[in-house]
């Protein structure tokens, strides 16, 4: 078991954050966190890493409690937080510095990452852009080879070259043994890649799905008319929003069944989907009910 959490308590304050949370994760994947803001995406991903204590419940990660901060579990985890600071080091001196901690980690793979950023390895961190710094902790953090690895907002910041450059490395094959837990708004960069989604809502995991589950179960487009989106969904329609001229739609599909593959030219439109989530989260979860029922795949659904 890779994280394990059960009956999570936590909030700030008089604030309850998180109230009777639970999640699996069992196998390596890309795993992105969504939510509105304030549902503690963040706030997770310290809770993972042992920088905060949850008030009750049991957190497991990697078999062990993250808040012991033991030394072994430490190399074995690495968070990249949405605001961060590097010391005015070159690359080179920061994989001598900081790369000894974790015993995966590959200089010769930090150099490829960077490169392939085209960030400068001799420059220090003082005089480069915000968009370098991101992609040079982005590649020090994959260069780290840590079994698990938490991202908050990582595409923040970047181009949309960079933000390829940053789809290209995860899917590389050396990460097929890690888990990634990516918190992000940007859903658009990241659904190409992301193997299942987790959604957030009310201080509970409210949908813990696979990708290729959702393309199955779901239908999404863009239609003339709300009767064109019906015949085009074959389904029950979910949600819908106008723009412009147009209806887009998150719907039903028919045929979808637990364990069949998902319709040929399928695909999940997370950004669509999200919204859906937000705004219709009651009608959306309710139509997602067979993923309960349906084989984990490695994970537990909440």
């Amino acid at each position: 078991m890779m994280i394990s959490i059960d009956d999570l308590q936590f909030g700030y304050g008089r604030h309850l954050l998180y109230q009777g949370f639970a999640a699996r994760v069992e196998q390596p994947g890309i795993y992105g966190l969504f939510g509105r803001n304030g549902s503690g995406k963040s706030t997770l991903l310290k809770l993972l890493c042992g920088l905060l204590t949850p008030w009750s419940g049991r957190i497991e990660v990697l078999g062990r409690n993250p808040r012991e901060r033991a030394a072994d579990l430490l190399a074995a985890i690495y968070i990249v937080p949405e605001e961060f600071h590097l010391p005015n080091l070159t690359c080179a001196q920061l994989a001598a510095t900081q790369g000894v901690f974790y015993p995966r980690f590959s200089t010769d793979l930090l150099s490829e990452y960077l490169a392939h950023f085209e960030v400068p390895q001799t420059e220090r961190f003082e005089s480069m852009s915000l968009g370098q710094k991101k992609k040079a902790a982005i590649a020090f953090a994959l260069a780290t080879g840590t079994p698990l690895l938490l991202m908050d907002e990582p595409t923040n910041g970047l181009d949309i070259v960079g933000r390829a450059q940053f789809r290209k490395l995860l899917q590389r094959p050396e990460h097929a043994h890690r888990a990634v837990l990516i918190s992000t708004h940007q859903a658009h960069d990241l659904e190409s890649i992301l193997s299942h989604i987790w959604f957030i809502d009310q201080g509970r995991l409210a949908l813990s799905a696979r990708m290729d589950d959702l393309a199955r179960l779901l239908s999404m487009g863009v239609a003339h008319d709300e009767e064109a989106a019906r015949a085009q969904a074959e389904g029950a329609l979910l949600y819908q929003e106008r723009i412009g001229h147009q209806l887009a739609y998150v719907a039903l599909r028919g045929d979808g069944a637990p364990g069949e593959p998902a319709p040929s030219g399928s695909a999940v439109q997370l950004e669509l989907l999200y919204k859906a989530l937000s705004l219709n989260r009651d009608t959306v979860l309710q139509a997602l009910a067979p993923l309960h029922d349906a084989p984990a795949h490695g994970e537990e659904h909440a």
